[in-house]
């Protein structure tokens, strides 16, 4: 029973599929949303950045008013 059930002499998979095309479909994907979440994060980060910037400049603008009008 057993030699009978495979005894077909044809492969399996009767198709080569090519997969060289999705492989590097798959990477173009990967690489695009690595770039996409790089620029993100370069984003909020200099938001933040411009925030401190701001809030620091307006910090300092007060001191110095202050030491001035102390005088």
């Amino acid at each position: 029973m057993l030699e009978t059930q495979f005894s077909t002499t044809e492969p399996m998979y009767s198709e080569k599929l090519d997969n060289k095309g999705q492989g590097s479909a798959e990477l173009i994907l990967i690489i695009g949303g690595l770039i996409i979440i790089v620029l993100l994060v370069g984003s909020y980060m200099s938001h933040i950045t411009e925030e401190t910037q701001t809030n620091v400049k307006n910090l300092l603008q007060k001191e110095r008013d202050f030491l001035i009008n102390k005088i």
